[in-house]
C-alpha cells in the first residue's frame, strides 16, 4: 500500500496514522514507545563505550511530543532508521511473525518515500486531490506542545546553570573550612606535644584536647559535606549534558524553527549564601554554626537535583490525553504567537471551561493587545453574568488600545446588559480622550441600558461634544430615543447653530418632522440643484434605503453634499438618476452605461432648479472613471489632479460635480487632501454631490452629510460566535 493522497501534507499524514495504527494495535502509548527508544539509546551507547558499532537511534528524535507531532502529520519527516526501531518495537510488542513485520516495514518505508516525493514536487505540478479530514485544532496543540517542550528545556537549563554556580560557590566555602580546621588541628597538636608557646598563647591542656576532639569531627563532617556537593556537582554536569542534548534537538527541529535562537548563557553569581567573612572564621563555634547550614543546604539542593532529573526524563510536561492543559499551559509562553495561537484554540473549543475562565482572568493583564482582545471576547461570549468576568471587562473597558477597549464595552453590552456595574463603567469612557471611545460608548449605552436617565445625560454631554462626528451620533440617539424628553429638546435645539453643516440639517429637519420648529422643504437658497424626491407611488426601488429617503425629500447644500450609506442602499443609482436628469446639460465625463433601474429612476425624479443659477455643466467621477494623469502620482494625486483639471477647464460657473465614492480605495489619512481639493471647488461656485460609504464626512463642517441608512454608523456589533482573529502560529 502506498500514499495516494495529493500532496505532502497529505501523505505525512497518511504516514502518521499509519504508525499510530500499529502502536494502537501493539497496544503501546507514545510514552512508553520513546522509552523503548530510550533503552535501546541506553544499551547502544554502552556498547560503543566498549568498542561495537554506533548507535541504531542516533541523531533521531523519539520523544513523546515528537511521536504526538508524527501521528498527526505535523513533525518533520522520519528516517528510515527511525522506522526500523519503531517496527521493531511495535512489533514485537504485537507478537507479530516476523513475516508479518517485514510486510509491515516495507509499508511503512513506501508510504516515508511517497511524502519526500510529494514534499519535494512543485505544488504547481500537483493534481488536485481531496484532503484528509486533520483537525487544525490537533495541529495546533502539537505545535504549542513543542513549544511546551522548549520553553521546559531552556528553564530546566537556567535552572542547571544556577544549581551548578551555587554547587561551586559550596565547594570553595567547604574547602576554606577544611582548611580552617586542619590550621586549627595543628596548632593544638603542637600546644599538646609541649611546643613552647608565648603567653598569649597559652592554653590549658584539656581544653586544647577538647577542642581538637571537636576540630578533628568537624573536619570529617567537612569533608563529608564536601563529598556529598562534590557528588552532586557530577550529576548536575550530568544533567547539564542532557539538558544541553534537548536543547539543541528541540532547538533544530524543524516545527519550533522560527522561535528566537538560544542565547549563549550569561554567567550566574553565587547566592551568596555564606559570607566570605564567616567562611575565614576560625572559631570553631563559628565553623560549628556554619556546618549546620551547610548540611541543611544540602539536603535542600539534593531535594532540588532529584526534581531536576524527573524533569528531564519525564518527556511530558502534563497528562498526555489533555489537550486544554496543554493549551492552557501555552498561554504562558514567552512567545506572544504562541499564547495567541493558544488562546485562540481554547476560545473555539472550551470558551466556557472553567480553566478557560482562569486563563482569561490572568491574561488580562497581558502585555499583547491583540491577546487582551481575545480576553474581553472571551469573557464577554462565554461568562456572562460572571462577577469576576464582568470585572474584568470592566477593565479592558479602559484599556490603552481601542480594539481591545472596543471589544470591552460591547461585551459589556452582550453580557451584562441593564446592569449597573457594567453602565457605569461605560458611562466613565463619556470624558475618555479617545474620541473614538467615546464615539463607540454612546450606541452600547443606548442598546444595554434604553431610557435609562443616566445615558440620556451622557448624550447630552456628548451632544457639545468637541468632535463633530461625536456630536452627530449624540444628536441623532438623543432623537431616536428621547426626542419627546425635555432636556433632550434642549440639547438638540442648541445644535441647530452647530459649526457642522451635517448637525444643523440632521437636527433642524428632526426637529421640524416633530413640529418642535418651523422649516419649510429642505431647499438652500443658493445651491443649482436644491432637492430631488420621489411620489408615494413609485414602488419600483422596493425597499431601498434610498428611496425611503428621496419620499421625505433630499435637499442638496449649495457646496457640498455627501449622501452616506452602506452597500446596496441606493446611493449609485440616484447618482447616476440625477446625471442622467440633466440631459441639457454640457457633460464631461459621462457615466457610461447607466442600469434600466437608474434611467427609470431618472423619469420619476421630481428636481427642484435654481432658477437664478442656470446650470451649465456636469462632471461626473467615480473610482472606475478616474483618469491616470501621471503614471508615477500616487491615486490622491490623480484624484486630485482630475478635479482641479474641472476647475481650471473654463471660467463659466454653475457647474456641477457628481462623484461616486472617492475614498473608495483611498487610506483614510487621504482624506483630507481631496477634500482641501473639493472644498476648493466649492470655494469657486461648483456644487458637489458625493456618495460614500464612510461617516468621516461630519468632520469637515463645509459638508452636508445625509445619511441614507443607519447601517453607515461607526459602530462594530459583537459576534459571540466567533472569536476575534489574531496571530496565529503557522501550521
Amino acid at each position: 500500500m502506498s500514499a495516494t493522497l495529493g500532496d505532502g501534507a497529505s501523505a505525512a499524514y497518511a504516514l502518521g496514522a499509519f504508525l499510530r495504527t500499529r502502536a494502537q494495535e501493539a497496544g503501546l502509548s507514545a510514552r512508553e514507545i520513546t522509552r523503548a527508544f530510550q533503552q535501546r539509546a541506553e544499551q547502544a551507547q554502552v556498547g560503543a563505550v566498549a568498542g561495537g558499532p554506533a548507535a541504531p537511534v542516533s541523531g533521531t528524535n523519539f520523544s513523546k511530543s515528537h511521536l504526538d507531532r508524527l501521528y498527526k502529520g505535523g513533525a518533520a519527516l522520519p528516517s528510515v532508521q527511525f522506522l526500523r526501531v519503531f517496527m521493531e518495537i511495535t512489533s514485537a510488542a504485537a507478537g507479530l511473525p516476523h513475516q508479518r513485520h517485514q510486510a509491515l516495514f516495507r509499508e511503512a518505508t513506501e508510504l516515508l518515500a511517497e511524502a519526500r516525493r510529494l514534499k519535494t514536487r512543485p505544488a504547481a505540478l500537483l493534481p488536485p486531490q481531496p484532503q484528509p479530514d486533520m483537525p487544525t485544532a490537533a495541529a495546533t496543540i502539537a505545535m504549542l506542545q513543542a513549544e511546551l517542550d522548549l520553553q521546559r528545556a531552556r528553564s530546566a537549563g537556567d535552572r542547571l546553570r544556577r544549581e551548578l554556580s551555587d554547587t561551586q560557590a559550596l565547594m570553595g566555602t567547604l574547602l576554606q573550612i577544611i582548611d580552617a580546621l586542619r590550621d586549627i588541628i595543628t596548632e593544638l597538636d603542637l600546644d599538646l606535644v609541649g611546643v613552647p608557646r608565648t603567653a598569649r598563647r597559652t592554653l590549658p591542656r584539656s581544653l586544647a584536647e577538647r577542642q581538637r576532639t571537636e576540630a578533628v569531627e568537624y573536619k570529617a563532617a567537612a569533608e563529608t559535606e564536601f563529598g556529598r556537593v562534590d557528588h552532586r556537582r557530577r550529576v548536575l554536569e550530568l544533567l547539564w549534558d542532557q539538558a544541553q542534548g534537548n536543547l539543541r534537538r528541540l532547538a533544530a527541529y524543524a516545527d519550533v524553527g522560527h522561535l528566537r535562537p538560544l542565547p549563549d548563557p550569561p554567567p550566574l553569581q553565587p547566592r551568596g549564601d555564606f559570607s566570605p567573612g564567616l567562611h575565614a572564621e576560625s572559631a570553631l563555634a563559628d565553623i560549628a554554626t556554619a556546618l549546620g547550614r551547610v548540611q541543611e543546604y544540602n539536603d535542600a539542593e539534593e531535594q532540588k537535583v532529584d526534581d531536576l532529573r524527573r524533569v528531564l526524563a519525564d518527556d511530558s510536561l502534563l497528562a498526555p490525553d489533555d489537550e486544554l492543559a496543554i493549551l492552557v499551559a501555552a498561554t504562558r509562553l514567552s512567545d506572544p504567537l504562541a499564547r495567541s495561537a493558544a488562546l485562540q484554540t481554547i476560545l473555539t473549543g472550551w470558551a466556557h471551561h472553567p480553566r478557560t475562565r482562569d486563563a482569561l482572568l490572568r491574561l488580562v493583564h497581558d502585555d499583547q493587545s491583540t491577546i487582551r482582545h481575545k480576553v474581553a471576547w472571551g469573557l464577554a461570549a462565554a461568562w456572562a453574568g460572571n462577577s469576576e468576568a464582568q470585572d474584568a471587562v470592566v477593565e479592558l473597558a479602559g484599556d490603552p488600545e481601542h480594539h481591545v477597549r472596543q471589544t470591552a464595552v460591547l461585551g459589556l453590552v452582550h453580557g451584562w446588559a441593564g446592569d449597573r456595574t457594567a453602565r457605569d463603567a461605560l458611562t466613565r469612557l463619556v470624558q475618555h480622550e479617545d474620541p473614538e471611545v467615546r464615539e463607540t460608548v454612546m450606541p452600547a449605552l443606548v442598546q444595554g441600558w434604553a431610557d435609562d436617565p443616566v445615558v440620556r445625560d451622557c448624550l447630552i454631554t456628548l451632544a457639545r461634544d468637541s468632535e463633530a462626528f461625536v456630536r452627530a451620533v449624540a444628536a441623532e440617539l438623543l432623537t431616536e430615543r428621547w426626542f419627546h424628553d425635555g432636556a433632550a429638546l434642549v440639547a438638540l435645539r442648541s445644535l441647530c447653530d452647530d459649526p457642522s453643516e451635517s448637525i444643523r440639517w440632521m437636527v433642524v429637519q428632526r426637529l421640524a418632522r416633530g413640529g418642535y420648529v418651523t422649516a419649510n422643504f429642505p431647499v438652500t437658497d443658493n445651491a443649482i440643484l436644491q432637492a430631488a424626491e420621489l411620489p408615494p407611488s413609485y414602488q419600483e426601488l422596493g425597499t431601498l434605503p434610498v428611496a425611503a429617503a428621496l419620499r421625505r425629500g433630499i435637499g442638496f447644500h449649495e457646496g457640498i453634499t455627501v449622501l452616506v450609506g452602506g452597500n446596496s442602499t441606493g446611493k449609485t443609482l440616484l447618482l447616476e438618476a440625477l446625471a442622467l436628469s440633466m440631459t441639457s446639460v454640457r457633460s464631461d465625463l459621462p457615466i457610461g452605461r447607466p442600469s434600466s433601474t437608474s434611467r427609470d429612476l431618472a423619469k420619476h425624479l421630481r428636481i427642484t432648479w435654481n432658477d437664478r443659477r442656470i446650470p451649465y455643466s456636469c462632471y461626473y467621477f467615480s473610482d472606475r472613471n478616474v483618469r491616470v494623469l501621471d503614471s508615477r502620482a500616487s491615486v490622491v494625486e490623480n484624484w486630485q489632479a482630475n478635479l482641479r483639471s474641472v476647475a481650471e477647464s473654463d471660467g463659466v460657473p454653475n457647474r456641477i460635480v457628481l462623484i461616486d465614492e472617492p475614498f473608495g480605495s483611498l487610506h483614510p489619512a487621504a482624506e483630507r487632501a481631496v477634500f482641501d481639493t473639493l472644498s476648493g471647488l466649492a470655494d469657486q461656485g461648483f456644487q458637489l454631490i458625493i456618495t460614500s460609504m464612510r461617516t468621516t464626512w461630519t468632520t469637515f463642517p463645509a459638508a452636508r452629510v445625509i445619511q441614507i441608512d443607519r447601517s453607515a454608523r461607526r459602530t462594530v456589533s459583537f459576534d459571540p460566535t466567533r472569536p476575534p482573529d489574531g496571530p496565529t502560529l503557522l501550521i
